[in-house]
């Protein structure tokens, strides 16, 4: 048996284990340049302490405070249209009051979403059609607006016109369809914005300034529309669902996780000290961007895989619940 002097000079000469810590950062620069590791470092440090605190404890993720939330608003925070939760509108509007950047990042065009803005105090920029808008909610000035390249909507007009769903043409924050059917009414009424119909397709359709097209239909025939129009257009436009029964063209490089870089860089915060929530595949990058990106309990399992954590059903709490938690500086 080692005599004790000897054993301690064993234990001194063995290498130091490697934390947890350190192993998930080293995994984290894994396949990084030199220069690469040196730029990402403190940006991955915070999100690997973040993710370790949240598996160990997550309470412990309040003692790295957050400065900014994000939030999808249909089936994120309206659940029930056309009303707001009153609970979560006090909460959102104090923890405004105490210093939180609060955004609402949303499908909807801005006069669609502008009455919530208000009710939830809104402070920072908002995020519209998907991420193709940046609207400035001091000044109303556009930080980003990107548009659907001209002419591609009539071209996909051959596809959409034979296929069982209902379009609606987002142009100058105004609303268009091509009849007024029962699911465009319904739509306008519930977006509360007026429908206007459009005398002149082809003239209409081959002009610029499109933002995105909405695609109204069963669940089960959309990815197959889906499918003929991205043979159409290729890689001039992308396609999401935000519901089940609804798939949307727009621009190629918009996603509201772009467009949550371009609020970050407005606002001076960077992308770790921000908590970005929703629950439908238009949210992915967005919560994939986020310091800390939470799906909703609801969220399809792709969406849910892609957050740190899932928010709490509503008999445990719902949103508030998790916004304590995770921002208890703002949130009492």
């Amino acid at each position: 048996m080692a005599a004790p002097a000897e054993r301690r000079r064993h234990r001194a000469t063995r290498p130091p284990r490697e934390g947890s810590f350190l192993r998930h950062l080293r995994a984290a620069l894994a396949g990084h340049s030199p220069g690469e590791r040196r730029r990402s470092a403190p940006l991955l440090q915070r999100r690997v302490r973040r993710a370790l605190c949240a598996r160990r404890s997550p309470g412990l993720l309040s003692r790295v405070p957050y400065r900014a939330l994000v939030c999808d608003l249909d089936g994120t925070l309206l659940l029930q249209p056309p009303d707001l939760d009153p609970d979560l509108v006090a909460g959102c509007r104090r923890a405004v009051s105490r210093g939180l950047i609060f955004c609402v990042a949303t499908g909807r065009m801005p006069p669609g979403a502008e009455r919530y803005l208000a009710e939830l105090d809104a402070s920072g920029p908002g995020i519209f059609y998907n991420g193709a808008l940046v609207r400035d909610s001091e000044d109303g000035r556009d930080l980003m607006r990107l548009t659907l390249p001209r002419g591609l909507i009539w071209r996909a007009h051959e596809i959409f016109a034979h296929a069982p769903v209902n379009p609606l043409f987002y142009r100058d924050d105004q609303l268009y369809c091509l009849d007024e059917s029962w699911a465009a009414r319904l739509y306008s009424e519930e977006q509360a914005v007026p429908l206007e119909v459009i005398d002149q397709p082809g003239d209409f359709l081959s002009m610029g300034g499109f933002v995105k097209t909405l695609f109204i239909g069963h669940p089960e025939t959309l990815p197959i529309v889906r499918d003929d129009l991205t043979r159409t257009v290729g890689e001039e436009a992308r396609f999401v669902m935000t519901r089940r029964d609804y798939l949307e063209m727009i621009p190629p490089t918009a996603s509201k996780g772009a467009a949550l870089r371009v609020v970050a860089d407005h606002l001076g915060v960077p992308l770790a000290d921000i908590v970005a929530v929703g629950d439908q595949e238009n949210d992915v990058e967005m919560i994939r961007a986020a310091g800390l990106g939470v799906a909703m309990p609801g969220a399809p399992e792709a969406v849910r895989n892609q957050a740190g954590r899932v928010a709490p059903t509503p008999d445990k709490g719902g949103l508030l619940a998790l916004f304590r938690e995770i921002l208890p500086e703002y949130f009492d």
